[in-house]
C-alpha cells in the first residue's frame, strides 16, 4: 500500500483575483466643429502723421474717417449752439454786447469773441471726432499722441521775433500815415485782450480742421500725403475771402503748413507759424482802420506775407531733419502715443515695412 505522503504533491494553483465588473464606458458626445477664429489685429507699426490712425490696431479702418468727420461736425454745431447762440440772443436785448453789422470790428468785443471763438471751438470738436472715430484723440496732435510744447518753444525763439519785426514794426512804419489811436475805453481794451487770448486758439482750430482732419481722413485710406494736404486748400482759400494775390498767398500758406505737419509729425509748427502771423497782425489792427479786412492784396503785402513764411518753413524743415535724424524728404513717424506707453516693437520678420527704419522723435 502506497503511502499518500510519498507521492509527489501538485503545487497549489495561485488564486486568481476576482474580476470586478467594470461599468461600460458610454460614448461621449462628438466634438463640435469649431468655427472660424476671430481675425487677428494688424501688428502695430510706426506711421507718419497723415497715417497716424493706422498706428492704432483695428480690424476695420475704412469707416473710421467717416465717423470722425460726422462726430466733429455734430460736436462743433452743438458747441456753437451752447456758447455762441446765447451771446447773439443777448445782444438783441443788451446793446453793449451786440455785434457790429460786419462782425469784424477789431474794437468790438462781441465781434472778436464770436469771430475768433467760433473757430476756436474746432479744437475740441476735432479731438472728440478723433477719439470716437479712431479710438485715440492724441493722434490729431502729433505722432506721439500729445502736444510737443518743447518743440514749439525751441522754434518760437526764431519765429516770433521774425513776425514781430515784419508784421508789427514794418507795417507800423509803412502804414504810419493811417495810424489812428482809438479812445481807450473798457470796450476797446476788452476787445484787444480777447483778440490776443483767442487768436492762438483760432489758429489752432483752423489747423485742426484744415490739416489734421483731412490729412488723417485721407491718410487712413491712401498712403500718399499730398492728396490730404491739397484737398482742403480750396476750402481754406474760400474761408478767407481774399482776391488776386491774396488767393495765391493763402493757398501757398495752406500747402506749406500741411507739408510741415507731415514732416514734423504734428501740428505744433503749423500752429506756431499761424499764430505768430495772426497774433501780430491782430495786435495792431485797432490802430489801423481796415487793416485786417480781407480782399485785394498789394504786391508789397504779398511779399511781406510770403517771403518770411517760405524762408522760415525751409529753415525749420532742414533743422528738424538734422535734429531728428531724418532724410530731407522723410517724415517723422510714431506710434500715436508716447514712447513709454507704446507697444513693444514687432520682430523684424513680421513688422510692417514702414517700421523698418526708426527715426529719433523730437519729443519736446
Amino acid at each position: 500500500m502506497i503511502d499518500s505522503e510519498t507521492l509527489p504533491q501538485r503545487p497549489p494553483e495561485p488564486q486568481r483575483p476576482q474580476e470586478t465588473e467594470q461599468p461600460e464606458a458610454r460614448p461621449g458626445p462628438e466634438p463640435r466643429p469649431q468655427g472660424r477664429s476671430a481675425p487677428q489685429l494688424p501688428p502695430p507699426s510706426e506711421q507718419a502723421y497723415h497715417r497716424a490712425a493706422r498706428a492704432i490696431p483695428h480690424r476695420r479702418y475704412w469707416w473710421r474717417p467717416l465717423v470722425a468727420l460726422g462726430v466733429t461736425a455734430v460736436v462743433f454745431v452743438v458747441l456753437n449752439i451752447q456758447v455762441m447762440a446765447p451771446l447773439m440772443i443777448l445782444g438783441e436785448y443788451w446793446p453793449a454786447v451786440a455785434t457790429s453789422v460786419s462782425m469784424t470790428d477789431p474794437l468790438n468785443p462781441a465781434d472778436q469773441f464770436l469771430g475768433l471763438g467760433m473757430l476756436a471751438l474746432l479744437v475740441p470738436a476735432v479731438l472728440v471726432g478723433s477719439l470716437v472715430g479712431y479710438g485715440r484723440a492724441g493722434i490729431a496732435l502729433s505722432v506721439l499722441g500729445r502736444f510737443r510744447w518743447g518743440l514749439m518753444g525751441r522754434v518760437a525763439v526764431v519765429v516770433v521775433p521774425v513776425y514781430l519785426l515784419v508784421n508789427l514794426v514794418l507795417n507800423l512804419i509803412l502804414e504810419r500815415d493811417a495810424v489812428v489811436v482809438p479812445q481807450l475805453g473798457a470796450g476797446v481794451i476788452v476787445a484787444w485782450l480777447l483778440t490776443l487770448v483767442l487768436a492762438p486758439l483760432q489758429c489752432a482750430g483752423e489747423e485742426f480742421v484744415f490739416r489734421a482732419l483731412p490729412m488723417q481722413m485721407v491718410g487712413t485710406w491712401l498712403r500718399w500725403p499730398l492728396i490730404g494736404i491739397l484737398l482742403p486748400v480750396p476750402l481754406f482759400v474760400l474761408g478767407h475771402g481774399y482776391t488776386g494775390l491774396g488767393i495765391i498767398d493763402i493757398a501757398a500758406f495752406a500747402i506749406v503748413m500741411g507739408l510741415l505737419a507731415w514732416k514734423t509729425g504734428g501740428l505744433e509748427i503749423p500752429i506756431l507759424l499761424h499764430t505768430a502771423n495772426n497774433w501780430t497782425l491782430f495786435a495792431i489792427a485797432p490802430l489801423i482802420p481796415g487793416f485786417t479786412e480781407q480782399g485785394e492784396v498789394t504786391v508789397l503785402g504779398f511779399l511781406l506775407a510770403m517771403v518770411p513764411m517760405l524762408l522760415l518753413a525751409a529753415g525749420i524743415w532742414w533743422w528738424y531733419s538734422r535734429r531728428a535724424g531724418l532724410g530731407l524728404w522723410e517724415p517723422q513717424r510714431g506710434w500715436g502715443q508716447a514712447p513709454s506707453s507704446a507697444r513693444a516693437p514687432v520682430p523684424a520678420a513680421t513688422a510692417a515695412p514702414s517700421a523698418a527704419r526708426t527715426s529719433r522723435p523730437l519729443s519736446g
